[in-house]
């Protein structure tokens, strides 16, 4: 999916996202009348939110509190790997919130179950609506021509945000455009007594989602990955095993910090901020992370780069991998009042009014904003606008394979990186788990 306008700027810092209701998720479901005891259609949201986009939501659901005072809008916050546990979890039971965020993962799992409702007859019924969305927007909350999901953001899980002044140090004039060059760098830095990656893998995601989808896509193309959705190819090919071999390689030459599976996201960004690292690689929401939080002095230093190609890639090495990532959901369940209600709010946050206060706090919609202060945004916000026209999009892994596919990736990726399988364990492992869904 190409980026193109240059005065619109189409992608979206994905992590502003819905929490899951504890209390309505677990024990016996409260009847109707049980819900509605105050007289208000009562609706239950879950939303995990780690930075301002996440105050952002919150507002605006409190927001709609006050313009619709008969709606009894309960939430609760839940981290955003809790929540990507609980949501998998209740994909057994059923028993989901009224609302909810659903990445294309989720909804492999919830559709053939009936879960989900759609969204083809609200979207048609609202063309301005429906056509404000970029290109390619839905993709991932598809099946058979039905729409499971509203998509809330437009981004990529990759980018790499490197200290040219570190690099500097350690004799490496520009970032590498080949592969080898960039081994290069990692040993240089590390010579420096830098550490040439900071990541915090302890939730398993990070590695698999923000550095291995893109690095496999080098190593692959795009087209396998398509293929082996399809069952003609398979995750034993030997440009699959490459680029395990490529991301073992980094881990051995001590590319990341040593500690990188028994860290968090906010961890390793310490790092970059207190200049121990070199690179921080994270996806676009980072970019109002590092907006906000980094000192001015790293920030100020902050380039952006991604991966470069590799010897005898199939991939195109302008690509990422990024796209909707995350979609507003509801649950199958709601019918009259009660649906309505809940597609009244998911327009509310995803449309024109929303959306032009979250690209002005450096975030990226899902829907061509038309009129913002392009003043507000920040300087890093802009060169990463910028640095994303001429990319593409390939797919992210945990949001278009089966939750059970994931996490023997993300897991054996995790044991990869400490030495505790080899390319080819973990290939065939995950083509057995593979060949257990067709």
């Amino acid at each position: 999916m190409k980026k193109k306008s240059s005065k619109v700027y189409p992608i979206a810092i994905a992590l502003l996202i819905v929490s899951i209701v504890l209390a309505g998720c677990g024990g016996k479901a409260k009847t109707e009348s049980e819900q509605n005891n105050s007289g208000k259609i009562r609706l239950t949201i879950g939303h995990f939110d780690v930075d301002q986009n996440g105050k952002l939501f919150r507002d605006a659901l409190e927001e709609f509190r006050k313009e619709n005072p008969n709606v009894d809008l309960v939430e609760e916050a839940i981290p955003h790997d809790p929540y990507r546990v609980k949501m998998t979890t209740l994909g057994a039971s059923g028993e989901l919130p009224d609302l909810f965020v659903a990445n294309g993962s989720m909804l492999i799992d919830y559709i053939p179950k009936g879960y989900a409702g759609t969204f083809n007859e609200a979207l048609d019924a609202d063309p301005a609506w429906r056509d404000s969305f970029l290109p390619n927007a839905f993709d991932e909350f598809i099946n058979e021509g039905k729409i499971y999901g509203i998509p809330n953001a437009m981004f990529t899980v990759h980018m790499i945000y490197y200290n040219k002044d570190l690099f500097s140090q350690a004799g490496i004039q520009s970032f590498p455009t080949t592969w080898d060059g960039f081994n290069e760098a990692i040993i240089k830095l590390k010579d420096k007594g830098i550490i040439p990656i900071a990541m915090g893998n302890k939730s398993n995601v990070p590695v698999g989602s923000v550095i291995f989808g893109t690095l496999a896509d080098r190593y692959t193309g795009t087209e396998w990955f398509r293929a082996m959705k399809k069952g003609e190819a398979k995750f034993t090919d030997e440009s699959f095993i490459n680029a395990l071999k490529a991301l073992q390689q980094m881990a051995q030459e001590g590319a990341f910090n040593p500690d990188i599976n028994s860290i968090d996201g906010d961890q390793a960004r310490s790092l970059y901020y207190n200049k121990q690292a070199a690179m921080l690689i994270d996806g676009a929401w980072a970019v109002n992370n590092l907006s906000t939080d980094a000192p001015e002095e790293v920030r100020n230093a902050t380039g952006l780069a991604i991966l470069p190609a590799v010897p005898g890639g199939k991939g195109d090495p302008l690509t990422v991998a990024g796209g909707s990532g995350w979609s507003l959901a509801y649950n199958s369940k709601l019918t009259g009042e009660k649906k309505e209600t809940a597609i009244k709010l998911i327009k509310t946050l995803t449309g024109q009014e929303y959306n032009k206060k979250k690209i002005e706090n450096n975030g990226q919609p899902p829907i061509k904003v038309t009129d913002y202060d392009q003043s507000k945004l920040s300087p890093l916000a802009i060169a990463y606008f910028d640095f994303m026209e001429d990319k593409n999009f390939s797919p992210i892994y945990d949001i278009q394979l089966s939750p059970a596919l994931v996490e023997v990736i993300y897991k054996g990726l995790q044991d990869l990186l400490i030495g505790g399988t080899t390319p080819e364990e973990l290939a065939q492992k995950i083509q057995k788990v593979r060949d257990t869904q067709k």
